[in-house]
């Protein structure tokens, strides 16, 4: 790590940093990890929660009230994770409704323990975390442009060099074989290893300002912008292509004026959690999911959300229980839930999940479920208000880019999606932190 030319180090010895050292590496293996291979998110995002508690508990011992402090937003969340709970006694499968919230409750909670002490630990331990999180998103990102540039050649020369077989490797229509000779990898296996970039690069940036080498925070920001906004041009990912676009311009927006920003995002926000059900049957209905100009997958995630729209009917007060869309019988694939283009594409309505957060809380939890997460985000938003003003436009883009995120993307119960969420809220405390205007322990 690269100890902050800004701290006396007379006052703050390696000693007294070792604790930084140590969860920042841990952090940065996260983010490397996570960017080669999301799915490790399930495992590492609990593994940095750990070390950032043990080393708050080494410094400051235990206090259970200070491990879930009160505020609207956790009391909220809190509240949604109870009525997905509720939703057992309704659901077909109560035990996968508890599996599946139970495990959601558990991330959740991490990250809140996590963000409450990484917010009182004192900057000099935090500068090494910041580190930790820049450090690994560049990283993964070079990682990431080798890899698209050079057709997966490193994933190539692993699974040729270990000699993984057919069985192994997921989904099969990824993997092209010459016998058992592997001979290429779909771009889209990558698609997931895309979906972080987004939601990190505004906290990583905003951890660059203190911790920059040789002081030069604006040439390394823009270095690492411009290297993320490369690797999602390239890749095969669509929604973090415009996740990028979007939270730039909200940061322009922010920069310019937080106010216009915090108007724009809470109208936006309302108006993805409440009207999502008529905004995805108008969309069908418009035939846009036949309109060749639109990308395959676009017009496919039109199919699914308008037939999870329609389903969302049948029961939009309470839905039909958390999770339950993974264990659903196959509905969508009887005759009338299909829908053919004027190209001849027949894209089928059904899917395991809505591709769509706020359309598929209205399927499982009803318009109680759409209701809570409106009220999450809006208090969420509020909290950002207290941000300093140089922090607030970092803020509103992570949030712009979360957002866009949950709109396009992957399953709201997928335990390294949420995992990615936490890990996002984690890192930005980490970045807000680093760039308080104190040096000792504090609550920002």
């Amino acid at each position: 790590m690269v100890f902050a030319t800004d701290l006396d180090r007379s006052r703050h010895p390696y000693r007294s940093r070792a604790a930084g050292v140590v969860v920042g590496t841990v952090l940065m293996a996260a983010v490397v990890a996570g960017l080669v291979s999301p799915r490790t998110f399930a495992a590492t995002v609990p593994t940095v929660s750990l070390a950032v508690f043990i080393a708050a508990y080494r410094q400051r011992g235990l206090d259970f009230s200070r491990l879930m402090p009160p505020g609207p937003g956790r009391s909220l969340a809190l509240a949604f994770m109870a009525f997905g709970l509720l939703s057992m006694t309704w659901a077909d499968l109560p035990k996968a409704v508890l599996v599946t919230v139970l495990s959601a409750t558990a991330y959740v909670t991490a990250c809140v323990v996590a963000t409450s002490e990484i917010l009182r630990e004192p900057k000099s331990n935090v500068y090494h975390v910041a580190e930790g999180l820049w450090l690994g998103t560049l990283l993964g990102l070079c990682y990431l442009a080798i890899e698209i540039l050079s057709d997966q050649s490193i994933k190539m020369f692993i699974y040729t060099w270990f000699d993984v077989p057919k069985h192994w490797l997921r989904p099969a229509g990824f993997f092209t074989w010459d016998k058992d000779t592997l001979v290429a990898i779909s771009p889209i296996d990558l698609t997931r290893s895309i979906a972080p970039i987004s939601l990190l690069l505004w906290a990583s940036l905003l951890a660059l300002r203190p911790t920059a080498p040789k002081g030069n925070a604006r040439l390394w920001s823009w270095g690492l912008f411009g290297l993320a906004a490369f690797v999602v041009a390239i890749s095969e990912h669509e929604t973090s292509k415009l996740a990028i676009v979007l939270s730039g311009l909200t940061f322009v927006l922010a920069r310019y004026s937080t106010a216009a920003s915090d108007r724009a995002i809470k109208l936006v926000w309302v108006f993805a959690c409440l009207a999502v059900v008529p905004t995805a049957l108008a969309l069908h209905r418009l035939d846009l999911h036949a309109a060749t100009p639109l990308q395959d997958s676009l017009r496919h995630r039109i199919v699914i959300w308008n037939h999870t729209a329609e389903q969302v009917l049948k029961s939009p007060v309470v839905g039909i229980g958390a999770g339950m869309m993974y264990y659903l019988d196959p509905e969508g694939e009887k005759p009338g839930n299909e829908s053919a283009a004027t190209d001849g594409v027949v894209f089928q309505g059904r899917s395991p999940h809505a591709h769509n957060i706020y359309l598929q809380t209205w399927f499982e939890l009803g318009v109680v479920g759409a209701a809570l997460l409106t009220l999450i985000g809006l208090a969420i938003i509020e909290r950002m208000r207290r941000f300093n003003a140089d922090v607030l436009p970092y803020a509103h883009a992570t949030f712009v880019s979360a957002m866009t995120m949950a709109a396009g993307s992957y399953g709201m119960w997928q335990p390294w999606f949420i995992a990615l969420y936490a890990l996002t809220a984690m890192a930005f405390a980490v970045a807000m932190r680093a760039n308080a205007t104190v040096d000792d322990a504090t609550v920002a």
